[in-house]
């Protein structure tokens, strides 16, 4: 699905979410890069490299224009929950290939699993050489809401993220 084709899902009206505050800022800080608490117009664009997406210049500011609320250049956290959730209101089977695709890239061991080592890979191909192991536990540990395991499943990402 090409970022433009999900534009048309952000026009959507949002709705509320059932996520606690941990899980929305464990799924910022996967874009949040720079730890500033914002995400740039570059995150984006790595993010969805990363993702297999080639958005061009134009895609970009569309897809920044419409995020992009209050016009300062970088998302919010309150932001970037609502362009999650408007993205989730999109109709289910299309999430749910989404979602698989999404797990996939990130379950770059290929076990079914996203885990810690997944998350660093990921991390370090989008050039974030600072997060720390304890960092990506903590996000896995946002996903599972557990301390014991140190994997998600896919149901658990799909939780995490529908529930935008």
């Amino acid at each position: 699905m090409s970022v433009s084709s999900r534009k048309g899902v952000l026009n959507k009206l949002s709705s509320p979410t059932g996520l606690t505050d941990g899980q929305v800022k464990a799924a910022f800080r996967i874009f949040d890069k720079s730890k500033k608490g914002v995400i740039t117009r570059g995150d984006i664009r790595k993010v969805l490299v990363v993702l297999g997406q080639e958005p061009g210049l134009q895609e970009m500011d569309e897809l920044m224009e419409e995020i992009d609320v209050d016009g300062d250049g970088t998302i919010s956290l309150d932001e970037f929950k609502t362009m999650m959730e408007r993205l989730m209101e999109s109709n289910e089977e299309d999430d749910i290939e989404l979602l698989e695709d999404t797990f996939n890239d990130f379950d770059v061991f290929g076990d079914g699993l996203i885990g810690v080592e997944d998350l660093l890979h990921v991390y370090r191909k989008l050039g974030d050489d600072e997060i720390t192991i304890e960092e990506v536990e903590q996000m896995i540990v946002d996903a599972t809401g557990t301390p014991k395991r140190k994997k998600a499943t896919f149901e658990e990402f799909k939780a995490v993220l529908k529930e935008y």
